[in-house]
């Protein structure tokens, strides 16, 4: 029986914890990629010359060469400026938004790449979810 209570008052506790736990959970902040994503977009041009200073831009797209590996021609390594994407053609690397290309190219995750990239264009990048 005292087994029994022990068990309870463990649970109790537990329950308590995990409680708090996801009640501050709830209102932790959370990056905002989606206003980080479009604010990017907006200012492309400036943060491809930033981070790829040898490339071009032809139509919509900034060519240039891929930092990551030892690339010495343009041609592969592509980003559309118009929806984020990117692609190098001769590695099969490629993602969706200029987040997943900082990323790539500084070698971090995508939240520490939204946050430099806000920090860059003096943007909030957190926003409190409830």
């Amino acid at each position: 029986m005292s087994v029994h209570v022990k068990t309870n008052s463990f649970n109790a506790r537990f329950k308590s914890k995990s409680r708090a736990a996801l009640k501050a959970k709830a209102y932790a902040p959370m990056i905002n990629y989606k206003a980080v994503k479009e604010k990017a977009l907006s200012h492309s041009h400036l943060l491809l010359k930033t981070w790829l200073p040898n490339g071009v831009i032809k139509a919509h797209e900034y060519i240039a060469l891929n930092p990551t590996r030892h690339d010495q021609h343009l041609g592969s390594f592509r980003i559309n400026m118009r929806s984020g994407q990117w692609a190098d053609f001769a590695t099969s690397d490629r993602g969706g938004d200029l987040i997943a290309l900082l990323s790539y190219l500084d070698h971090s995750t995508q939240s520490q790449a939204a946050c430099k990239i806000s920090a860059l264009l003096r943007l909030e990048a957190y926003h409190h979810v409830r």
